[in-house]
């Protein structure tokens, strides 16, 4: 009667260690089917089970067992998850793989060797083997032997060359400088970068700098002068250019904005400046005009 009972409760005692043990997966994976001889691929072993981090043990290092290839670098990592409140641990073995001669490089199958926690039940996981084709060694060329008259040659060309331009310069006597012609809306973009570095967190300083580049900026590119004209006016001059009207709302209302806070008392919240100026940034380098 004892024995009886005994087997009908042994699955019982069983059945959480087996599930653990269904529970945990493995699988690799190369990032290249094919690389150069100088080139190098990576290699993942990734073990994923349901539970914690602690509820499987690996005390066993991996040796995998590669041809045409070498281990040049190798790391773990372990991170825990959650899905559909079940909580879902992936351990992660890193390599980086260099050739050591060309043709088919294979990774033979590799075993990791685990303890199941607490009841230290051992186990074992194989991972599938896989290949990787290897370009032949790129040869470099040897360099051309150049003959010393040819070399001398050079040198005399060379050296008549630097005379002739010493020349040229002396003659001149000054450096002709090519200044760099930039677009009004080039130029805001520039300023912009100019007033947000100056401005630091203080929005008022700021809006004050935005105020008067963007003035600058609609006199040349539209010929339209701000003064004090209202935001009806302000559109209204901007409707004959080649802003849209969402466009033209919008740079109106950052500059009737920027002259009202110029003015008044500002609060901002933390972080406005640097809000402000990467959306106006975004907004002109989209802009064609």
């Amino acid at each position: 009667m004892k024995h009886a009972l005994l087997l009908l409760l042994l699955p019982l005692f069983l059945a959480p260690a087996t599930f653990c043990a269904e529970g945990i997966t493995i699988s690799q994976s190369l990032d290249k089917s094919e690389i150069a001889f100088e080139d190098s691929a990576r290699f993942q072993i990734v073990i994923k089970w349901p539970g914690p981090q602690t509820a499987y043990l690996f005390n066993k290092p991996l040796q995998p067992s590669i041809d045409r290839l070498k281990i040049r670098g190798y790391s773990s990592s372990i991170s825990s998850s959650t899905t559909n409140g079940q909580e879902i641990t992936t351990k992660t073995y890193h390599y980086v793989l260099i050739p050591t001669s060309s043709g088919e490089g294979k990774i033979d199958p590799v075993t990791v060797d685990y303890l199941s926690w607490p009841d230290s039940t051992p186990g074992q996981l194989v991972t599938e083997p896989m290949s990787i084709t290897i370009a032949s060694r790129i040869i470099p060329k040897k360099p051309v032997q150049m003959s010393p008259y040819v070399w001398i040659a050079i040198l005399v060309g060379l050296s008549l060359t630097a005379l002739l331009v010493a020349y040229i310069v002396f003659r001149r006597g000054k450096k002709v400088e090519v200044e760099e012609v930039l677009t009004p809306r080039e130029k805001f973009l520039q300023e912009l970068s100019d007033v947000k570095q100056e401005s630091g967190q203080d929005l008022k300083k700021f809006q004050s700098g935005l105020y008067k580049i963007l003035s600058q900026y609609l006199a040349e590119a539209f010929n339209l002068q701000v003064g004090d004209r209202s935001k009806d006016d302000l559109k209204e001059g901007l409707n004959d250019t080649k802003l849209s009207d969402s466009q033209v709302e919008t740079v109106v209302g950052w500059l009737v904005r920027a002259r009202k806070d110029k003015f008044s008392p500002v609060n901002a919240m933390p972080g406005e400046v640097i809000r402000l100026e990467s959306e106006i940034k975004e907004f002109f380098e989209k802009l064609e005009v």
